[in-house]
């Protein structure tokens, strides 16, 4: 067994495999996705996985879901972060411009869940589509200063049968039709909507009273039986939370890959360098480092990059050292780096609004996404409806205040900042800037030593106006649904570390290389068999939550790679 080190003690799947046609770095949404269509389909799979495994028999053929070593515990998930990168020794720098200096920051900037099964682990599974606008801004929107706004270089019809197969794939409830805004679907949700959270409903007669039009949130969370998963109980600990029971989707795609007996997932494994052959144009091996701390490597005939779109430009740039970095041909590496500016309306109400009860998120609304150029429903995004189900969390705002003794213990009674409290928060679509970029800070490096990347960010005008405009109308949405009071979050524009989780842009498609890093499909212009499948392709972040779009690209990418000519029919068949 060449490809393995000495000793592997942290593999799933097939740990006889020796030879691998692909490379997959990364188990997160978009790299599961991908293997998932590469394994069934007979191609012979490596998954490189930094993160630790937190799941009990993925890879066993046993009937039913793995048992997940999670539980609705916030010490262990949100106070202690199990599943979270460790900022105090893989920390991310942090600056608005080159004006700041090197750096201005140092710590958590936007980092995801390190684990089997990536960021999509924490999640709380929220997927709509994107509309068919979305995929043309370029073109709609023109010249935006200081924006870099681009067509994709393809349309929401050419995509909406991989946005179909992820559907199924993952289980995604939903309700066809109830969203007016919403784009054509070729078929119904596989799952109808579970029961909404009483928030939901609140808020939703609220909007109702003001011309919106809410609807069940679409979600990989079961209402029934779906592949195997139990029923969502709705116990309220799903935001930020791996699901004890198996009803969100999280590792649904990356169970079906390793049930195929063509692939190897090895975690504890940090990529840290894409070797190439003399000419540049084929990546010869993938240097990591295991559970030890040991150098490893592993070869394959493909690579596929999908460790979220800060990390995986951050490989090319590792991979290059002294040079612009792996693949950068036109200098994009890294570059229109997008964070959705998120505009928090909070409520608070004189009722129990029962946050313990419920998927964090059951309800919401697309109007507020607006369209291209209409200055009266500028370009926001989605608005969910949501509340607060940590009591933990609740307790230390108080003790924070300073509150302490019979004080303390009436407001955690009363908990006004937890069980009386409805949130509002939409998605705000950022304008990609060529200014805003990932690079290797030149001076602060990880506990391995190696550099860690630099974030360089500021929101563009298009956003912040954005927020400015559908502000006062979160406040009016509240006050429509009964609420005391209500209030915007305040956003630092100027200097703040964006917290979104959705992180988007770095690798940019397109049919132009000198404009772009990757071509339609995923594979990088300047290399024969290097591709991106996560969300770094992308080059506009619409107003949605981003995580069927990733997966949708990645089945596409993936199908591909297996048939050049006909990717949506492999992707179909197996879905």
């Amino acid at each position: 067994m060449a490809n393995l080190p000495a000793k592997v003690t942290n593999v799933l799947g097939d740990s006889s495999l020796d030879r691998f046609d692909v490379v997959v770095i990364g188990s997160g949404a978009g790299g599961g996705a991908a293997t998932r269509v590469l394994a069934t389909n007979g191609l012979k799979v490596c998954v490189l996985e930094a993160g630790n495994n937190y799941w009990v028999g993925l890879d066993d053929p046993a009937d039913g879901m793995p048992a997940p070593l999670f539980s609705s515990d916030e010490v262990k998930l949100s106070a202690r972060e199990l599943i979270k990168q460790q900022a105090r020794i893989e920390p991310r720098t942090f600056r608005t411009s080159p004006a700041d200096g090197e750096r201005s920051y140092i710590g958590d900037v936007n980092a995801l869940p390190k684990t089997v099964g990536g960021g999509w682990v924490h999640a709380d599974m929220k997927t709509p589509r994107f509309q068919d606008f979305d995929f043309q801004l370029g073109t709609l929107l023109g010249d935006v200063p200081d924006a870099s706004f681009a067509d994709w270089p393809l349309g929401y019809d050419e995509f909406e049968p991989f946005y179909a197969a992820a559907e199924r794939l993952i289980g995604v409830q939903g309700e066809a039709g109830a969203d007016p805004f919403a784009s054509p679907r070729s078929g119904p949700y596989p799952m109808p909507p579970g029961p909404p959270m009483y928030v939901g409903s609140v808020l939703a007669e609220g909007a109702r009273r003001l011309g919106l039009n809410p609807f069940p949130y679409p979600g990989a969370v079961t209402s029934r039986p779906y592949r195997g998963r139990k029923v969502c109980n709705d116990c309220g600990f799903c935001s930020g939370y791996g699901c004890p029971i198996n009803a969100k989707g999280s590792v649904a795609m990356l169970r079906d890959a390793l049930l195929t007996g063509n692939v190897q997932l090895r975690y504890n494994a940090s990529a840290t360098r894409l070797v190439t052959d003399a000419s540049g144009r084929r990546v010869t091996a993938v240097e990591y480092l295991d559970a030890d701390g040991n150098p490893a490597s592993v070869s394959g005939d493909r690579v596929i990059l999908a460790a979220s779109p800060i990390e995986s430009a951050r490989l090319c740039l590792l991979s290059d050292p002294g040079g612009p970095g792996l693949g950068n041909s036109s200098g994009m590496v890294g570059r229109n780096l997008m964070f959705h500016h998120q505009t928090i309306g909070v409520g608070i109400y004189k009722q129990d609004l029962h946050g313990e009860r419920g998927k964090s998120v059951s309800t919401g609304f697309s109007d507020f996404r607006g369209r291209p150029n209409d200055p009266e429903h500028p370009l926001g995004g989605i608005v969910e409806f949501g509340t607060n189900s940590e009591k933990i969390a609740d307790a230390a705002q108080y003790m924070n205040l300073g509150f302490r003794g019979a004080t303390l213990k009436s407001y955690l009674r009363s908990s006004p900042f937890g069980r009386h409290i409805a949130v509002l928060i939409m998605q705000g679509e950022d304008a990609p800037q060529l200014t805003n970029r990932v690079d290797l800070d030149p001076a602060v490096k990880d506990i391995n030593g190696l550099p860690v990347p630099r974030i360089t960010y500021q929101a563009h005008p298009f956003e912040i106006l954005a927020r400015m405009f559908y502000s006062p109308k979160l406040i009016d949405l509240h006050g429509a649904a009964g609420a005391q009071f209500a209030f915007v979050a305040p956003v630092n524009d100027g200097g703040a570390t964006p917290a979104s989780s959705h992180i988007l842009g770095t690798l940019r498609m397109g049919n132009d290389p000198a404009a772009s890093v990757t071509d339609a499909f995923g594979k990088f212009h300047d290399l024969d068999n290097l591709y991106s499948a996560d969300g770094a392709p992308f080059p506009t972040g619409s107003g949605y939550n981003p995580t069927l779009t990733i997966q949708s690209l990645a089945l596409r990418t993936a199908g591909a790679i297996v048939d050049p000519l006909r990717p949506d029919a492999v992707v179909e068949r197996d879905a």
